[in-house]
């Protein structure tokens, strides 16, 4: 993968963990670490559910193997 996908990765994170944090007001360096562990998460969670997606669309043969990438 390209370089510009992981730095758009990592602003992507840290623009919505700087989004959440104020706006859950949290000030603490533990709670937007905390913050920011919870956006990995989640973004991770929504990737793998779209990759599991489209696995599975493959093996039914509803969609070509690879279509994803």
């Amino acid at each position: 993968m390209s370089p510009r996908y992981y730095l758009g990765t990592a602003i992507l994170v840290a623009v919505l963990t700087l989004a959440i944090s104020v706006w859950k007001k949290k000030q603490t360096r533990r709670e937007i670490f905390m913050v920011m562990v919870k956006v990995i998460l989640a973004l991770a969670v929504i990737a793998g559910g779209v990759f599991g997606v489209a696995q599975l669309l493959a093996f039914l043969g509803v969609a070509q193997s690879g279509f994803f990438l």
